[in-house]
């Protein structure tokens, strides 16, 4: 019971010394609404950033750590742009496993997740195509809690903003020929086949709204379940002009396995079973034909 104590009491003071330390917060307290919770780190804002941009199409990239799942918050974004209306930003929650191992005074050691393991919330989504000029982008975060088993701040709120420049006349990548088409499919191993006009920096694609996976050009997909899919190419070119293909609705519907070769080796088993019975069938006949 001692070492399980133990344990406990360190993970805790590792969790807090790791967060008051790694991550940045808005604020050094809780404040009576929760903002600045040091259970909640800052909004990451990956892009856009406060740099010049000669293309005018631009992705918002955003993701926050957290020791909150969605079983204990609901988390919300929302971005504006200018001072314009507030846009709902699609969220995805995956939960991180770190592991850990504690050495107690008598020299043994404990190995297991550790409870300072965060979830972490992404969203990605394409702005409007913004006009020359320089622009101001600003995330709301609002995360509502759900559950009643813990004494945690009932709403944490946040905020993050960029500003940024619009110049030139940079015109994004195009990407055209995608092989997928809006139909159904037989087989669970597709190719993925697209072409670019331009030379890119970066190439990727989504696939069911799950996080992006990086490809160095063509690729095939592989064992896809039964059942609808999308899929959107997104790239970068040289200049870091961004774009994004349509999306493309596909379905996958495999044909059963039918055993073959099982059924023939029935079959073949039951016509010799019938022919012998046939047979024997006959002959006992003809004895009793002799016979009378």
């Amino acid at each position: 019971m001692r070492a399980i104590v133990l344990f406990a009491v360190l993970a805790l003071a590792t969790l807090l010394t790791s967060l008051l330390v790694e991550v940045q917060l808005v604020e050094s307290q809780c404040t009576p609404d929760g903002r600045g919770c040091p259970l909640v780190g800052d909004i990451n804002l990956i892009s856009p950033s406060n740099i010049t941009y000669s293309s005018s199409m631009l992705i918002l990239n955003i993701s926050v750590k957290s020791l909150f799942g969605p079983n204990q918050y609901r988390f919300v974004m929302v971005y504006s742009i200018d001072g314009g209306s507030n846009v709902t930003v699609p969220l995805t929650t995956t939960f991180m496993p770190i592991e850990t191992t504690v050495t107690y005074p008598n020299g043994t050691t404990t190995t297991g997740i550790s409870i300072m393991s965060p979830y972490v919330t992404a969203g990605w989504v394409a702005l409007p195509e913004l006009p020359e000029g320089q622009h101001k982008l600003t995330v709301y975060a609002k995360y509502e809690r759900i559950s009643t088993n813990y004494n945690y701040p009932t709403l944490i709120l946040d905020n993050s903003t960029v500003q940024f420049t619009i110049s030139g006349d940079g015109k994004p990548p195009a990407i055209s020929n995608l092989s997928l088409e809006n139909k159904t499919y037989s087989q669970n191993s597709l190719p993925l086949n697209f072409t670019m006009d331009q030379p890119t920096s970066w190439i990727g694609y989504c696939l069911d709204g799950e996080a992006n996976v990086t490809v160095a050009g063509n690729a095939t997909l592989t064992r896809q379940a039964d059942g609808s899919h999308s899929i959107t190419i997104y790239s970068n070119d040289t200049d870091e002009n961004t774009s994004a293909s349509e999306t493309v609705t596909f379905t996958v519907d495999t044909p059963e396995f039918f055993p073959t070769k099982l059924v023939a080796s029935v079959s073949g088993a039951l016509v010799a079973v019938v022919g012998l019975s046939l047979l024997v069938y006959f002959k006992k006949r003809r004895n009793q034909t002799v016979l009378h």
